[in-house]
């Protein structure tokens, strides 16, 4: 069920860190996604392939990435009338793991860092300058090209911008993701789903030990 979102979020290992800066142009949303881009790859690039530990890795992710993603945002796109459906309690227990599951990926994909590079072209400012579409290309280290867009909006209570979908190939995350769920969700409960994910960190958990 969740080998397409696992195998996605390993191509776009980059994903980090759009964080605090002025609500003023497309310039600003570019620059700030360049720069936690360098600083996040400079990170991991004082560390040997050997030294990069799981629990090394994961707080990278954990310093960097999550607090880059309006997770409630994304967890609404991906269940989409099933978020309506679902229980407060519910919402949040997918929330909790969705975060380990993008924890798992992303510190999957920094581990296996081989000099990939994310290059940024332009970001477009929705009319209303509250989102924005940075975009860009990711340079696997064999030199093939991959286009990557990042959406953001800006966050006014926080005031920092929010990643809340990567679009890698034409290929929006969230809109992939909700169609795995949705269909699922039409044979199994809101509950059954939970549970089904947290088996599957277990198991995760599990073979990383």
């Amino acid at each position: 069920m969740h080998t397409l979102f696992r195998r996605s979020f390993s191509v776009i290992f980059a994903i980090f860190a759009i964080l605090q800066a002025a609500h003023a142009s497309s310039e600003d949303a570019l620059t700030t996604v360049s720069k936690a881009t360098d600083d996040i790859i400079s990170e991991l690039t004082k560390l040997e392939p050997e030294a990069r530990t799981q629990e090394k890795v994961e707080n990278l992710v954990l310093t960097y990435i999550i607090p880059a993603i309006d997770e409630q945002k994304i967890a609404m796109g991906m269940l989409g009338k099933y978020w309506r459906q679902a229980t407060p309690e519910q919402r949040t227990q997918f929330i909790a793991r969705f975060r380990q599951q993008q924890i798992r990926a992303y510190t999957g994909a920094f581990k296996a860092f081989s000099g990939e590079k994310l290059i940024f072209n332009k970001a477009i400012l929705s009319p209303d300058g509250d989102k924005a579409i940075v975009k860009g290309e990711l340079k696997q280290s064999d030199g093939t090209l991959v286009p990557v867009d990042f959406r953001l909006y800006y966050n006014k209570d926080e005031k920092k911008w929010l990643i809340y979908d990567a679009v890698i190939s034409g290929l929006s995350m969230v809109k992939t993701y909700r169609t795995q769920l949705s269909e699922r969700l039409q044979n199994i409960t809101m509950d059954d789903l939970l549970k089904e994910l947290e088996n599957e960190q277990a198991t995760a958990q599990q073979a990383q030990r």
